[in-house]
């Protein structure tokens, strides 16, 4: 069906209203009289027909998906496959074990699932099997609070593992790679969210997203946030590698670089929640000048006479001030595609 058909409203026995079906779509989908049709609302004010038998198993609330991994698969290709159910919107999830499974393998399913999924309960388990719930309906955490949630840890995070860096701060060190899984976990509860969006559109609006081309919006900016959270992990991680105080002009260079990138991550974020095209833009052209600030930095190290371990660390942890600007100008491109999103409401 290429072409627009305009059909008229018509009214069956005074309490029905009805609209004929083009002949050629009906048989394209082999129906017959007598065949149930599937009408699904959507957010954006259209109805969406849809063959019985067609609908995906896994649209409704409850939906299970049942895994039965080989005695031959390690642990972590089973987690993969169990992460892949919950992204894909399975509300229940049963693990069956082989009988020569290793009885760890089912505490370290269970331990992950708890630690990444966001409002998990184990509601079974044997030596056979582990039974994953997820509790959480769409409404309780809407994508525009997740992605605050997730904003909020990433700033800290980049605020504390630069002073971890110029002071030496193991302990704070520490405390940001933990961290870093709170985002993680935020993260796939997102794409979960999104993924049963794009299956089932009426769900847009109980995300809390105004048109289903957010989603994409979204998709990226959340994977921003994620990386840009395991950058701040990275330059924590540093922080052990430096074994002498860094040079007091150095910790000032390192200062000035890394208040431009957390200034450059504010805006984007900033110009996502009001949909403000000119913070974007400043977002971005300050993005721009840190690569510069940076590499300038690199150029002094050797200058400044540090041993060689010091000075990767110290080349890492700027590298990665700049791709935490990169995915912050990300950010801020997807806050300007919402704005010529919001253009077409007026």
């Amino acid at each position: 069906m290429k072409q627009v058909e305009l059909r008229r409203l018509q009214m069956t026995g005074g309490a029905s209203y009805t609209v004929s079906l083009p002949k050629d779509w009906v048989k394209e989908q082999g129906l017959k009289v007598g065949d149930v049709v599937a009408v699904l609302p959507r957010s954006d004010s259209s109805l969406t027909l849809v063959p019985h038998g067609k609908i995906p198993a896994n649209q409704g609330k409850g939906a299970e998906a049942v895994l039965a991994p080989s005695k031959d698969q390690d642990r972590e290709q089973i987690l993969r496959t169990v992460v892949a159910q919950y992204l894909a919107g399975y509300d229940v999830i049963r693990i069956r074990f082989h009988t020569a499974s290793r009885p760890d393998l089912r505490v370290y399913l269970r331990e992950a699932a708890r630690r990444m999924f966001v409002g998990s309960e184990i509601i079974e388990e044997s030596r056979d099997e582990l039974i994953v719930q997820c509790l959480s309906t769409y409404g309780d955490l809407p994508v525009p609070k997740v992605i605050s949630r997730m904003s909020l840890i990433a700033k800290l995070m980049l605020r504390d593992a630069v002073e971890s860096l110029k002071n030496r701060d193991s302990a704070l060190s520490e405390e940001i790679i933990k961290r870093d899984e709170e985002v993680d976990r935020f993260y796939l509860f997102l794409i979960r969210q999104l993924t049963m969006a794009v299956l089932n559109r009426s769900l847009i609006q109980e995300i809390g997203l105004a048109d289903p081309r957010d989603c994409l919006v979204y998709r990226v900016v959340s994977k921003s946030l994620e990386r840009i959270a395991d950058h701040a992990t990275t330059i924590a991680r540093t922080a052990s590698e430096i074994q002498s105080p860094l040079p007091q002009r150095l910790i000032e260079d390192l200062s000035k670089v890394s208040d431009l990138t957390s200034s450059v991550l504010e805006d984007a974020l900033k110009s996502l929640t009001r949909v403000d095209g000119a913070i974007a833009n400043t977002s971005i052209l300050s993005a721009q000048k840190i690569e510069k600030d940076a590499e300038s930095v690199m150029d002094k190290l050797f200058d400044l006479r540090l041993n060689p371990k010091t000075v990767v660390a110290v080349r890492l942890a700027l590298e990665s001030l700049k791709r935490i600007a990169e995915y912050g100008e990300d950010i801020a491109e997807m806050a300007i595609n919402l704005t010529a999103r919001r253009r077409e409401l007026y």
